[in-house]
């Protein structure tokens, strides 16, 4: 399938829930839908389009939004992403459609502060448990003078 057939294929399933289709370059694509389509379109890609293999997934800070980004397939490389805003970062997980996606999605949430709605075991993978709530690393308004868990009853 071209570049082209596969982006036709996703809009016209997804009308207005996709905000942004295009070709990136040979074999490779990125689609922008909306929060609640995300995870239908990742089903569609996987299950219908065969494009299961997860090779990664992982989230940006834009600014004003958090982008969740899916890099699905083998000969043909696909990003799905969604933006979720900042004051509310929450997504469907899509761990029960590709379970590969279970770490990546704790990495995301640990260091980006995106909740995966529906997530088998969601806790810390990177951060140590005492983190401060609300501190992301990832985030651009993170900055190393945020307050440091405590250790033995000192800050660290």
């Amino acid at each position: 399938m071209s570049e082209e057939g596969l982006l036709r294929k996703i809009t016209e399933r997804f009308g207005d829930k996709i905000i942004e289709a295009k070709v990136l370059g040979k074999r490779r694509v990125s689609i922008l839908v909306s929060p609640d389509a995300y995870k239908d379109v990742v089903r569609y890609a996987a299950q219908d389009l065969g494009l299961e293999f997860l090779s990664c997934l992982s989230g940006v800070d834009r600014g004003d939004s958090l982008e969740v980004v899916v890099h699905l397939g083998y000969s043909m490389h696909v990003l799905i992403k969604t933006r979720v805003s900042k004051d509310d970062p929450a997504v469907d997980s899509i761990t029960d459609i590709l379970p590969a996606a279970s770490l990546y999605e704790r990495e995301i949430h640990d260091l980006l502060g995106i909740a995966f709605k529906g997530h088998p075991n969601l806790k810390r993978i990177f951060l140590p448990e005492d983190w401060p709530e609300g501190v992301y690393p990832l985030r651009k308004d993170y900055s190393p003078e945020h307050p440091k868990p405590l250790r033995g009853g000192e800050a660290v």
